[in-house]
């Protein structure tokens, strides 16, 4: 057995094939890992990325430089001066709708374009500032005012409103240049202003004037006569008071007559005469005393042809000397003719507000009484 272990003849196992390593390029010492070259498309790829985040970066930049433009012309100050313009420019439907005046709809009677267009002067806007820098929600606005030269201020809350499209500043005006309008009327129930009408409330129901509220300026406002015996003489007035403070403008209404109300006074003077120149009419107790008596036998009498009101301050009085014509008999010792002077005064009636009082007929109704 040994023999055989070292026997020459048998074959050794070869051993595998050795492969030698080629030696690449030297690295530099300190070299990190190499990245492979970006090719051309690539390179295109990241400029077109890089020019679209620069034109973003301009938009954004444009955008918020813009908005702070826009911003700094949408202040309290600024929406002050447009509610203002409109003001002056007679819009008055379009300042009613940019801040509410404050009063009941029913009250908007002569917030009207064509009230304004009316108007001999308008508001004039001199000057406005903010006392504040609109910093906060809430600002004060100082207005300085004219109307027809006069010149008033007035002072505005304006408060922060929803911005528009989440950025844009919003405000809004919180006080109306409304102004109130007071009427006294006497002998009217209803006026105009501008082709507007208004009814006049019953003094005999309020027990004052009528108040009303129009926007600044100086107006005609002109009475509705009543009737065909009633003038019609307008008024003019300045309304320029800052709020309702008590203090609004006042205008007053008389009315005043025409001849027609003397001719039927007139008439009414002369009915009564008539009556008191019959026989036994002269007898009533409304006849002038010296001619009562039925010792009368014959009386005539008539109106003067010119009458005229008391005064300026009865305009519906009317008095004049009536000379009658008496002719007595002899039964009480005082036979004979002669004349009796007697003063007629002719009262047209009113009503609690000073308006004619007419008759089924349309007519004035009078009270005719012979003064003792």
């Amino acid at each position: 057995m040994g023999t055989e272990k070292n026997d020459a003849s048998v074959a050794p196992i070869p051993a595998p094939p050795v492969t030698l390593a080629v030696p690449g390029p030297p690295v530099p010492a300190g070299a990190g890992v190499a990245f492979m070259p970006v090719s051309a498309q690539g390179k295109k790829r990241m400029k077109l990325i890089g020019i679209l985040v620069g034109v973003l970066v301009v938009l954004v930049i444009a955008g918020v430089v813009a908005i702070k433009v826009v911003n700094s012309s949408r202040t309290p100050e600024a929406e002050v001066r447009k509610y203002l313009d409109l003001l002056a420019a007679g819009k008055a439907s379009a300042a009613t709708a940019m801040v509410d005046p404050g009063v009941p709809n029913n009250q908007h009677t002569f917030l009207t374009d064509d009230a304004m267009a009316s108007a001999t002067s308008l508001l004039v806007v001199e000057d406005v500032v903010a006392d504040s820098d609109g910093d906060s929600d809430m600002c004060s606005v100082t207005a300085t005012l004219s109307v027809d030269g006069q010149r008033f201020t007035r002072t505005f809350t304006v408060v922060a409103d929803d911005p528009a499209m989440g950025v844009l500043d919003n405000w809004k005006v919180k006080d109306s240049l409304a102004v109130e309008l007071n009427v006294d009327a006497e002998g009217y129930t209803q006026f105009t202003i501008g082709g507007v009408t208004a009814d006049i409330p019953s003094k005999s129901f309020s027990g004052r004037e009528g108040s009303y509220v129009v926007y600044p300026g100086v107006y005609t406002v002109t009475p509705v006569a009543p009737s065909e015996y009633a003038d019609s003489n307008p008024e003019t007035v300045a309304v320029l008071d800052d709020g309702f403070g008590g203090n609004g403008s006042t205008v007053s209404l008389k009315a005043t007559y025409n001849t027609k109300l003397i001719a039927a006074a007139q008439a009414a003077g002369q009915q009564a005469v008539d009556s008191c120149t019959s026989i036994p009419g002269n007898q009533s107790s409304s006849c002038p005393f010296a001619i009562q008596s039925d010792a009368v036998t014959e009386v005539s009498g008539a109106m003067p042809k010119a009458l005229g009101a008391e005064s300026a301050d009865q305009p519906t009085v009317f008095r004049a000397t009536v000379i009658f014509t008496a002719t007595y008999s002899n039964k009480y010792y005082m036979a004979g003719t002669r004349d009796v002077d007697a003063k007629v005064e002719i009262r047209a009636q009113l009503d609690d507000d000073k308006v004619l009082k007419m008759d089924k007929d349309g007519k004035p109704e009078f009270t005719v009484d012979f003064l003792r």
